[in-house]
């Protein structure tokens, strides 16, 4: 299998390399190989996605065997036989473990009422609880989420037991990662906008020289605004309300008090921004955008985006318009970055790549393909490695465990 699959791979990719013919079909497939290859190459560079953060709250549960959700029996008994005081406590674990899968929010409350709960078991609750959500066979998944109102008691836990003040649970990025979704499908925005504020409350009241010492912090409040715009796509409103979300955000944070360096601002920023530039581009929900709202976007791009990367931006939202994309803009954005210093800043490469793809692709669709053809020669040429063109094919195991978390990420494929 792995041989057929390298084969097929070199065959493909020879076709790519040589000189681009103009008839439809071929160009079409050269289109679909073209983006193929990219999407792989961006799991195997960017495993935790372009903004930094993980894919999913569910991407990486933790083994419930080795939970210490299971440590201890709830139950205890004084020891007479041996062999059969084993087996009891085999079965009584096994009966917790059963609870624990099927009724994870019940378990929960049972940990929070004898003193046992913890971040850890709040965290095991929560990837039980959304598997359990995405095995309903009654109820749509978020339905079943919202259903189960464990947000709810996740922030009621961290209130009577003193650490929601703390707020030291926000620097646990595997809670906050299962929370989030959950408090958004209950419409629980409240506690996450005190904690934003209260993060930048913080740093804004640090000098320069703690936050490089200390980069905890800003990396904390950057990973929940991220967090939080990307389940309000995939769980909430949709882009739409995300876009409108974010920049209301970033005008709170910006127009608060004490002040906070704009560069500051902007790098904490950057990563949800990102996260809607991504999904403007590859999200469905992206047909449904008012034209109002995308424009305001576009204009807001120049506020949060670094100085250097607002014309990357600016290129994608426009030639990522559902209904009136710019072309023109965007094959003069692609004619310049040769002499550009663009070609040298990694992190905007992928960026460039999708313009280049997009264009592609509405070229075709009008029928320009002797101009789709030299922007796909431009791309495989200055961009063959963000194509996948110069790397070896995946191995199969590889292609096997990506697309077994793409099945089990169900929300936040775009």
């Amino acid at each position: 299998m792995k041989g057929n699959l390298s084969h097929s791979w070199k065959f493909l990719t020879s076709k790519i390399h040589r000189p681009l013919p103009l008839d439809r079909r071929t160009t079409h497939k050269l289109l679909t190989a073209l983006n193929t290859s990219f999407q792989r190459n961006l799991d195997r560079q960017y495993p935790q996605g372009l903004d930094g953060s993980e894919q999913s709250p569910d991407a990486h549960i933790d083994s419930l065997l080795k939970s210490p959700l299971f440590g201890t029996s709830r139950v205890q008994h004084s020891p007479s036989n041996p062999r059969k005081d084993g087996a009891r406590t085999n079965k009584t674990q096994l009966r917790e473990m059963e609870f624990a899968l099927e009724e994870p929010v019940e378990y929960f409350k049972l940990q929070v009422s004898t003193g046992s709960a913890t971040l850890d078991s709040a965290k095991v609750a929560l990837s039980n609880q959304l598997q359990k959500a995405l095995a309903s066979a009654a109820l749509d998944p978020k339905d079943s989420m919202k259903h189960s109102g464990i947000g709810s008691v996740m922030v009621n836990w961290l209130w009577s037991s003193g650490q929601y003040e703390e707020l030291e649970f926000l620097r646990d990025r595997v809670f906050i990662y299962r929370l989030m979704p959950f408090l958004i499908v209950e419409g629980q925005y409240k506690p996450v906008w005190r904690w934003l504020q209260h993060f930048r409350n913080t740093l804004a009241q640090m000098d320069p020289a703690q936050t490089q010492r200390d980069p905890s912090l800003p990396k904390s409040i950057s990973r929940l605004w991220c967090t939080l715009t990307k389940c309000e796509v995939h769980y909430g409103q949709g882009l739409q309300s995300a876009m409108q979300m974010f920049m209301t955000s970033y005008r709170s944070m910006q127009l608060s008090e004490p002040a906070i360096p704009v560069d500051m601002l902007q790098k904490i920023s950057v990563p949800a921004g990102q996260c809607l530039m991504w999904n403007l581009s590859y999200g469905k929900s992206s047909a449904a955008l008012e034209d109002t709202v995308i424009e305001d976007f576009r204009r807001f791009t120049e506020s949060w985006a670094l100085d250097s990367r607002v014309n990357v931006f600016r290129a994608l939202i426009l030639i990522s318009h559902p209904r009136q994309p710019d072309i023109a803009h965007a094959l003069r954005f692609l004619a310049k970055i040769k002499s550009a210093e663009i070609l040298m800043r990694e992190k905007d490469r992928p960026f460039v790549v999708r313009i280049g793809l997009k264009t592609v692709e509405l070229l075709l669709a009008q029928g320009s393909f002797s101009e789709a053809a030299s922007v796909m020669k431009t791309l495989q040429n200055d961009f063959a490695s963000e194509l996948g063109l110069n790397a070896e094919p995946p191995a199969q195991t590889e292609i096997g465990e990506r697309s077994t978390l793409r099945a089990s990420n169900l929300f936040f494929a775009v």
